[in-house]
């Protein structure tokens, strides 16, 4: 087999000799998104080089190759047309293009391009968007369902099933094949020797096929069919056989060939031994889900494999895609999960947040604060105002990230770009697979990690987003992902940044006359504060750091700072301009809760208390009565152990120290459990010195599952990271290996960079991507 592929450039240059090669028609569904946009900025890029080339030769041109790109939306098309007026521009000396009419767009070089709104919901009639709905809702649609059959709830469960599987077979829709037969009636002399030259789906196929599998699946079990039945098995099959059908059909009939974006599920962070079983080392869910995750994976192999033995190609992207855009100053969309999940509490009855705050943007609200075992009243979260992030970055279908959440999640996920992926699959659009080096043999392309992955860290390492770590006042986690775990982490080094920044906030800084109406209360904090170093951290103790992070998470007021930070002027001016600096703090933290990550400290009498917003991630939960994280806790434990009284505590610091809440306790929990279902005996340990936490580590058997929680494991980690800085030694150049990868500032100092913290952690916890060269990203365990 040849491993050198051929040179793109000569294989343009030569093809521009034929005035046939540009009568290519390419239909790129979903070409507004991250693959798929990138995809067809690609194909144009490659079509305007061989158009220049025939143009500078003076040769004739049969037809002006054409692209029709499909978006779920108007708003979708228009933001893709955008971009491609900007990149046009960008390209050729602020030309753009020429509308072009009831064709779309002719680009500077001459490609047509079309715009097409169009979505794909290949679902059974009758059943959408059961799994999301309330169980009124869900019965009334179960009777409906099944009385236009003839069929009542009492029917037998055979009866149920059996119409449920030829409703599968006979009603789930042919999108594509729909689309491009109205598409080909649209076009003069349409027959299969000019027909289309390619078709790429760029849409998220496996993400689309697992929500509809969930009202299929949800339909089923209300029906009575069980869950792990091998009809069930057999019924979701159906379903994936009727979608791939649809592209199937398409690939023989209508276009020369299919091209499909898919991925692995979890990003290839799996590993698989020899005797064939696998484990899930995906560090950005929650541990609970961790069979789901498996179940995840196993479904999107079945999808891949089902299309590849059609003959459609299959570009598997078993790495994180890169960053799509980024906006500054923006208030990020809710999640959609997070709103289903609050949705849901507010049609059950429970008015604890206003409706109007489920649409639009993240909101933050004054957070509640009670004991895990609260009292059964309800909980009301009212006047929530916007969450505006200083820098918040677009990544394909995972959605929205933090600076810190995206260097992090691309550290130990390993990283493409989306250029990259949309070169590929251009190119093989335009010209067919490499017949030098094929990248899809078996019509199956497992595309991992590349080294183009440097584009994205030189992008991250732009001053501005550096910027963005290393404040006081930026979240350091958005909810996309379900990250609990991950998200709690990086909510905790934000915390330390904010209290040193706190700290060491010069308030004597505010002009002697200030002008409150230009006074900008965030840049004012962060100009005049300190990044946070990680030398800066040997010297923090256990009691003083415990107290002053419990003093500024339970702030409600400026003056509740003051054992951290006191001014006072006689000034009424400078004094209020104090107090808003300080009101962004309290902000600052208010947002942690707001985002899904709860706080928890520990009282005078050591009861440990929580700090909560609507929404509580590590248990998926809204938060709508001051013991709704006790009742989930202790329902679950009756449900799994029927153990004593320190097993439940055992539970609930398992779910605090594996599922992602920010622990600001004096102490250390170190977890080797992956779910709650296990026997938590040995495997949830409390310490409450770092001697004897550090003796457990020493116990665990290498290259295990662990995790941690509490600031005693949060001191000694960051203080170990602290002395492997210091390790750095310029001399040694690349032997440096993973010690080179702090930042520092002009002195040469390590600073505290939440992004690349987190993802030490992820490596050290064994959640990093198997890629046989691990080891260069660090050793296991934590830094002596």
């Amino acid at each position: 087999m040849r491993f050198k592929k051929t040179r793109l450039g000569p294989q343009l240059m030569r093809s521009a000799e034929d005035p046939t090669f540009f009568s290519q028609t390419h239909v790129l569904f979903g070409g507004t998104g991250a693959v798929g946009g990138s995809t067809t900025l690609q194909m144009i890029s490659m079509l305007e080089e061989a158009l220049g080339y025939a143009a500078s030769r003076s040769r004739e041109v049969a037809r002006a190759p054409r692209i029709v790109v499909t978006g779920r939306s108007h708003q979708e098309i228009r933001r893709f047309t955008s971009l491609l007026f900007s990149v046009q521009q960008r390209d050729h000396g602020g030309a753009k293009p020429t509308r072009v009419p009831s064709v779309g767009y002719r680009t500077v070089r001459g490609v047509e391009v079309q715009l097409l709104v169009f979505g794909v919901d290949p679902q059974v009639p009758g059943i959408q968007g059961f799994a999301r709905r309330p169980d009124a809702e869900r019965a009334e649609m179960l009777r409906a369902l099944l009385s236009a059959e003839g069929l009542l709830e009492s029917s037998p469960v055979d009866d149920k099933i059996t119409l449920l599987e030829r409703l599968v077979r006979e009603t789930v829709q042919q999108p594509f094949s729909h689309f491009l037969e109205r598409y080909r009636a649209e076009l003069p002399n349409a027959g299969r020797e000019d027909w289309l030259s390619s078709v790429v789906v760029g849409i998220p196929l496996a993400s689309i096929a697992t929500y509809k599998l969930s009202d299929l699946e949800e339909v089923a079990v209300a029906m009575g069919l069980a869950p792990e039945s091998p009809r069930m098995a057999k019924l979701k099959t159906a379903y994936l056989m009727a979608i791939r059908d649809d592209l199937a059909g398409v690939n023989r009939s209508a276009a020369h060939g299919v091209l499909v974006a898919h991925t692995t599920a979890v990003g290839g962070m799996y590993d698989e031994e020899t005797e064939g079983h696998r484990t899930i080392r995906l560090g950005f869910a929650h541990s609970s889900l961790g069979e789901k995750l498996r179940q995840k994976q196993a479904f999107a192999e079945q999808l891949a494999r089902l299309y590849a033995e059609s003959g459609i190609k299959m570009l598997v992207t078993a790495a994180a895609i890169g960053v799509d855009a980024v906006s500054y100053h923006r208030n990020p969309p809710l999640n959609r999960g997070v709103s289903l999940v609050l949705s849901k509490a507010r049609a059950g009855g429970s008015d604890f947040i206003p409706a109007a705050d489920l649409e639009g943007g993240i909101k933050v609200y004054e957070p509640v604060e009670t004991a895990l075992s609260g009292e059964h009243e309800p909980v009301t979260f009212r006047h929530g105002f916007d969450l505006v992030t200083r820098a918040v970055l677009k990544s394909g279908e995972n959605g929205f990230f933090t600076v810190s959440n995206t260097e992090a999640l691309y550290r130990v996920m390993r990283v493409t770009t989306t250029g990259e992926l949309g070169l590929l699959l251009a190119r093989a659009a335009v010209f067919g697979d490499d017949p030098a080096a094929p990248s899809f043999p078996d019509n199956l392309c497992y595309y991992t990690e590349s080294d183009y992955s440097r584009q994205v860290f030189d992008l991250l390492d732009h001053p501005h987003l550096v910027a963005d770590q290393i404040a006081g006042l930026s979240p350091k986690a958005l909810q996309d992902l379900g990250s609990a775990k991950h998200q709690g982490e990086l909510h905790t080094l934000g915390l330390l940044i904010l209290l040193h920044r706190l700290r060491t906030l010069d308030l004597d800084a505010i002009p002697r006359r200030v002008d409150l109406s230009e006074l900008d209360p965030r840049a004012f904090f962060e100009d005049h504060s300190r990044p946070l170093l990680l030398e800066r951290l040997l010297g923090w103790t256990l009691p003083v750091m415990e107290r002053d992070l419990r003093t500024l998470v339970r702030a409600r007021e400026e003056r509740d700072l003051a054992a951290l930070k006191h001014f006072f002027q006689p000034d009424p001016n400078r004094q209020e301009a104090a107090h808003r600096v300080l009101r962004e703090v309290i902000h600052a933290v208010w947002a942690i809760p707001s985002l899904g990550t709860p706080i928890v400290w520990e009282d005078e009498e050591g009861r440990p208390q929580v700090l909560v917003g609507p929404y509580a991630a590590p248990l998926d939960l809204a938060v709508t009565h001051h013991d709704s994280l006790g009742r989930f806790f202790e329902d679950r434990f009756r449900k799994h152990s029927d153990g004593p009284a320190e097993d439940y505590d055992r539970f609930v610091e398992f779910h605090i120290a594996n599922g992602g809440f920010v622990d600001l306790r004096p102490h250390a929990v170190l977890v080797t459990a992956h779910a709650d279902t296990e026997d938590l005996g040995e495997k949830v340990q409390v310490f409450r010195t770092e001697e004897a936490f550090r003796e457990a580590l020493d116990r665990l058997e290498p290259y295990t599952y662990f995790t941690t929680s509490g600031l005693i494991a949060v001191l000694c980690w960051l203080q170990g990271l602290a002395h492997e800085a210091e390790r750095f030694d310029l001399r040694l150049g690349s032997a440096n290996e993973y010690r080179a990868l702090y930042r520092r500032d002009a002195q040469g100092r390590a600073l505290l960079v939440p992004g690349l913290i987190e993802a030490r952690r992820m490596i050290a916890q064994g959640l990093e991507k198997n890629t046989g060269l691990e080891r260069l990203d660090g050793p296991w365990g934590y830094p002596g």
